[in-house]
């Protein structure tokens, strides 16, 4: 079985052979990625695809384990672009 970093590069295209840190911008080659867990693991969060990000080695370093409201709206913009569908939309039907 192959690990989250592979998962996340397996339903990510490259743009050429580059990926983009989604922090800084910086460029990177596929080696030089770090896929970063939006909400840390010791916080909770899991391996899935909506909790991953890339980044550059620089940028995840930098971020230590902080834990917050941006954490959140990163996981919510992944879970945005990997299902299509928002939020919102997700809890439409639920009955309260």
């Amino acid at each position: 079985m192959a690990g989250y970093r592979e998962d996340w590069f397996n339903n990510n295209e490259s743009n050429h052979g580059w990926y983009t840190c989604v922090r800084c911008g910086k460029k990177l080659r596929k080696g030089d990625v770090d896929i970063d867990h939006i909400i840390p693991q010791n916080k909770g969060g899991r391996h899935d695809l909506n909790n991953l990000q890339c980044m550059c080695k620089h940028c995840n370093r930098s971020k230590q384990d902080d834990f917050g409201i941006d954490n959140v709206r990163d996981y919510t913009k992944n879970v945005q672009k990997n299902t299509g569908k928002k939020i919102e939309s997700l809890f439409k039907n639920k009955k309260r």
